[in-house]
């Protein structure tokens, strides 16, 4: 019985995001707005899940409000560092672009995403590959060759916002994957 139940409370957050978002991209508020959004909600909803999802969104897509909460928070100040850090490097004529390749820990694919989106929407970086443990980035300050530097520095932040969340990250070595539960020496 635990399990409708759930799913249904899923659904429902869904449909309300999804309903809310779509008055929000009508810029209209009103009851017929609303009810438009649910019902073309649903629709979308129930025709992913029944014809493109290899799994309940719920599962593939799981993120906590916790997590969510600290990734948009760590994107924001990202955002704002990268851009005042852009436009000193553009300023100064420090240009150097190049295209780098980072290795990642993350095992979740949802979080992979979620990590290159945010170093796209990061002023001075554009992820142009996502492929199993590696980012392909082009960086408009390519200050060092070192992959694992490299990484660090343009997507450390992000990765670790996943990093308290079992089954992201795998084992990279790093101190936080060792003090993990379950984690092998």
């Amino acid at each position: 019985m635990k399990q409708p139940m759930q799913y249904a409370l899923h659904f429902t957050v869904a449909l309300g995001i999804c309903t809310l978002t779509w008055a929000v991209w009508n810029e209209s508020y009103t009851l017929g707005t609303f009810v438009q959004g649910a019902v073309l909600s649903t629709i979308a909803l129930l025709i992913t899940n029944r014809y493109l999802l290899k799994a309940r969104y719920q599962e593939l897509f799981r993120l906590s409000p916790l997590t969510a909460i600290r990734y948009l928070l760590t994107l924001i100040v990202e955002i704002f560092r990268s851009g005042v850090h852009a436009i000193h490097v553009t300023l100064s004529g420090r240009i150097n672009v190049g295209v780098v390749d980072l290795p990642t820990s993350i095992t979740n694919p949802f979080h992979g995403v979620l990590v290159a989106n945010a170093i796209t929407l990061t002023p001075g970086t554009v992820t142009i590959d996502h492929s199993h443990g590696n980012f392909k980035v082009i960086w408009i300050e390519c200050a060092t060759t070192d992959p694992d530097e490299a990484a660090e520095m343009i997507k450390g932040s992000f990765e670790r916002v996943f990093a308290r969340d079992t089954g992201s990250i795998g084992d990279s070595g790093t101190k936080e994957d060792q003090n993990r539960p379950g984690a092998t020496e």
